[in-house]
């Protein structure tokens, strides 16, 4: 399960918002928790002043919860550290599980892993519904899928594509880490403050791979390899 690392002032509300996103947390008030692959850290900032002692040394993905109003300046300076976005008690659950599940996906698969931008064919079998569309990223853990009718996050399918000459069909069944919708969330998206820059210009939805084999994975990097 992908955590969330809170530093800062527990706000128990916060943390239960955040569970029932469908994240863990942990508690780390001396930041002494070594972030994994799969988390993320969210800063609590009870206090515009808390935005002085906060200097991320990476450009790995965080958000801040705060209640108040933060300085523009102190904003812009950590949108250059990694800062995705600002929640606050009056953000709704399904903005906060937007928000988390792309900050994740940045940070494991468009940041970490190496991606290319692609147009596969590929099948979604959900329930008895198929979908036939194409994927525009690819890498070994999982893509970005094109469509107009993005499925609910967190939801699980199968996945069936092809890459060309490669032996097989890869088959698996995915896990959808967010999506983005045809107008608010892909303007979020091409926000050209985001630190990220523009990676996705369609809607559709970020699938992670669940039970791909580790052999299949390594076919995708040396396909990957081959196309850069």
């Amino acid at each position: 399960m992908n955590r969330v690392i809170l530093a800062g002032p527990l706000i128990e509300e916060l943390k239960k918002i955040i569970e029932d996103c469908g994240f863990g947390t942990v508690i780390d008030t001396q930041s002494q928790i070594t972030q994994g692959l799969d988390d993320l850290h969210l800063y609590i900032i009870p206090e515009a002043s808390g935005l002085a002692g906060l200097n991320p040394s990476s450009s790995e993905p965080f958000i801040i919860y705060s209640d108040i109003e933060l300085p523009a300046e102190d904003i812009s300076r950590l949108k250059e550290k990694g800062l995705m976005g600002v929640i606050s008690g009056r953000t709704s659950l399904e903005d906060v599980a937007f928000l988390l599940n792309k900050a994740i996906f940045y940070n494991k698969m468009l940041k970490r892993n190496p991606r290319i931008p692609v147009s596969i064919p590929v099948e979604l079998k959900a329930g008895s519904k198929v979908i036939r569309t194409t994927c525009s990223l690819l890498s070994r853990d999982g893509m970005f899928i094109v469509t107009l009718n993005p499925l609910p996050i967190n939801y699980l399918c199968r996945l069936k594509f092809e890459l060309a000459g490669v032996d097989g069909e890869m088959e698996t069944e995915v896990r959808v880490l967010y999506n983005v919708a045809i107008n608010k969330d892909l303007n979020i998206i091409a926000n050209p403050r985001d630190p990220f820059k523009r990676l996705v210009s369609h809607p559709g939805m970020a699938v992670v791979f669940v039970d791909l084999a580790q052999e299949k994975r390594d076919l995708i990097d040396e396909y990957i390899k081959k196309m850069e």
